[in-house]
C-alpha cells in the first residue's frame, strides 16, 4: 500500500515538473558541483577555434567539389593559415611547363641575393679628338638588356629592362666621335651552349635562344629578318646602330672576341636589382630571362656559368630546403618536358617564399599571362600567379589574398591530353579559383566573443 502510494506521488511529480519546466527554479542540493562559469562550447571560450572553423569551412567544402574537377594524372593543392585544405596526388611528379620559372626564381633569390643586379661594361680608349681604335662590349648576362624600340614589337612588353641607349647616351657624352676599328662583343661570362639539348627544335629561336652572355633585344637585330646565331654579334650590331644615330662614325664592322688584357673599362650600365628582374620574368614569362638567370645561378653557385651548372646549383638548393624528393630540373624556363615538379614541391616553394613573391607575379585579368584570363570573375585583379603552357599541359601557381589575413596558397599543375586547350583547363581554373575565393578573414575571433 505505501509502495503504491509512493509511485503515485512520483508519477503526479513528474506530470507537474513536465507542465511547468520553464517556470520551475531547481533547488539547490547539498552536494557542491563544480560547474563552470563558462560553458564549454561557449563563444567566450572558444572565439579563435570558432573563427577558424567558420572561415575555412567553406572553402573546404566548396574545394571539395571543385577540385573533383582536376582529370586524372595531375595534381592540386590549395594551402591557407598553415592547413591543407584541398589536395590531389600532391606527390605526383609531373611536367609544370613555365611554372618552372617558380623554382627558378626561388633559387635565385637563395643563390644570388635581392640586391644582385647584372653590369654591361664598355671597354676601349678614347683619344683627345674623340676617336676610339675599338669599342668591346662586354656582356655581364644582364636577362633584359633591350633598346628601346624593342618592347613595342613584343606580346608581353619588357618593363623592368635595361636600356642600351643609356650606355650609348653616356659614351657619347664623355666624348666618342669615331670608332676607326671594330665594334666587338664579347660574352665569354657563360659558356657558348646556345640551346637546352632536351628542347624540341622547333622551340629553338622561336621560343628561346640563342643564349649567351651577351644579348640585346632577345638576340634579335633591327632590321633584320631572322636572329643571327651569334647574340653577341648581334649586340655589337645594335650599339653600332645606336652610336651611329647619335652621330659617331664607325669605320669598322661588328664583330665577336675575347677583350684584351690592355682594354680598360670606359663606363657600364647596370640592371635594375633582382627582384625587379624577376617580376620581368614571372609577369611575361620570359623564357630568355629565365634560362640566363639560370646559368648565373650556376656562375654563382660553381664558378660555370652553364645551364648544367645551374640546375646542379639549383638541384643542390631543393635538396637543402628539403624539397628535392622526385624532383627533375632540365632547364629554367620549362620549355624541356623532362622537368618534373610534385605540387607539394610548388607548395613549399610558395610558403618558403610567400613574402618575396606575392608581388612578383601577373595579376588576374591585367597583367602579363594573366591579362586575358579570370575577366569578369571574382579573382580578378586579385589572383597573382605564374602559368605554364606545353602540349597537354597547363599550369598555376600562385596565391589569393584575403584582406587582413594571410593569402590562399595553390597549386595546379594539369597534365592531360588537350589539357592546354581552353575548354579543358578553364573550367578548373575558375571552379578552384571560385573556391578559394570563398576564404575571408571573417567572422573574426572578436566579432564571435559576447
Amino acid at each position: 500500500m505505501v509502495g503504491a502510494i509512493g509511485a503515485a506521488v512520483l508519477l503526479t511529480g513528474s506530470v507537474l515538473a513536465g507542465s511547468v519546466s520553464d517556470r520551475v527554479v531547481p533547488v539547490t542540493v547539498a552536494v557542491e558541483i563544480d560547474v563552470p562559469s563558462v560553458p564549454v562550447l561557449s563563444a567566450r571560450r572558444t572565439p579563435v577555434t570558432l573563427s577558424h572553423m567558420a572561415r575555412v569551412g567553406r572553402v573546404v567544402r566548396s574545394l571539395g567539389r571543385s577540385l573533383g574537377r582536376v582529370p586524372a594524372g595531375s595534381c592540386a593543392v590549395v594551402d591557407w593559415e598553415g592547413e591543407r585544405l584541398g589536395e590531389v596526388a600532391p606527390s605526383l611528379a609531373l611536367v609544370p611547363a613555365s611554372a618552372m620559372k617558380v623554382v627558378t626564381a626561388t633559387v635565385a633569390l637563395e643563390v644570388l641575393g635581392v640586391d644582385h643586379v647584372w653590369e654591361t661594361v664598355l671597354h676601349g680608349r678614347i683619344g683627345s679628338g674623340g676617336e676610339a681604335p675599338g669599342l668591346w662590349l662586354v656582356g655581364g648576362g644582364d636577362p633584359v638588356l633591350h633598346t628601346a624600340a624593342y618592347p613595342a614589337t613584343e606580346k608581353y612588353p619588357t618593363f623592368n629592362g635595361t636600356a642600351l641607349e643609356k650606355l650609348a647616351d653616356a659614351v657619347v657624352a664623355a666624348g666618342l666621335r669615331r670608332v676607326t676599328g671594330n665594334i666587338i662583343g664579347v660574352d665569354t661570362r657563360y659558356d657558348g651552349e646556345r640551346f637546352v639539348g632536351s628542347w624540341p627544335p622547333s622551340f629553338q629561336v622561336v621560343e628561346a635562344g640563342p643564349l649567351g652572355a651577351l644579348m640585346v633585344d632577345d638576340g634579335a637585330v633591327f632590321g633584320a629578318a631572322q636572329k643571327p646565331d651569334d647574340p653577341a654579334l648581334a649586340a655589337a650590331e645594335m650599339l653600332r646602330q645606336l652610336l651611329a644615330a647619335r652621330g659617331v662614325v664607325i669605320d669598322g664592322v661588328p664583330t665577336h672576341d675575347v677583350l684584351p688584357a690592355d682594354a680598360p673599362a670606359i663606363l657600364s650600365v647596370k640592371s635594375l636589382p633582382l627582384t625587379a628582374v624577376l617580376q620581368e620574368m614571372l609577369v611575361n614569362s620570359d623564357n630568355n630571362a629565365a634560362e640566363l638567370i639560370l646559368k648565373e645561378i650556376g656562375f654563382e653557385g660553381k664558378g660555370i656559368g652553364s645551364t648544367l651548372a645551374g640546375t646542379e646549383v639549383v638541384g643542390a638548393t631543393m635538396e637543402k630546403w628539403g624539397l628535392a624528393r622526385d624532383f627533375v630540373v632540365a632547364d629554367g624556363s620549362g620549355l624541356s618536358s623532362e622537368n618534373r615538379v610534385p605540387c607539394s614541391t610548388f607548395a613549399g616553394l610558395l610558403e618558403r617564399f610567400s613574402a618575396e613573391l606575392g608581388g612578383l607575379f601577373p595579376v588576374a585579368a591585367e597583367t602579363g599571362t594573366l591579362r586575358d584570363i579570370f575577366e569578369g570573375e571574382s579573382v580578378a585583379g586579385r589572383l597573382t600567379a605564374k602559368t605554364g603552357t606545353l602540349s597537354g599541359v597547363k599550369s598555376l601557381v600562385g596565391f589569393v589574398p584575403v584582406e587582413e589575413g594571410d593569402p590562399v596558397r595553390f597549386v595546379l599543375v594539369l597534365n592531360a591530353p588537350r589539357a592546354d586547350e581552353r575548354g579543358a583547363y578553364r573550367p578548373v581554373w575558375y571552379a578552384v579559383a571560385e573556391s578559394i575565393a570563398l576564404a575571408r578573414s571573417t567572422p573574426r575571433a572578436d566579432q564571435l566573443a559576447p
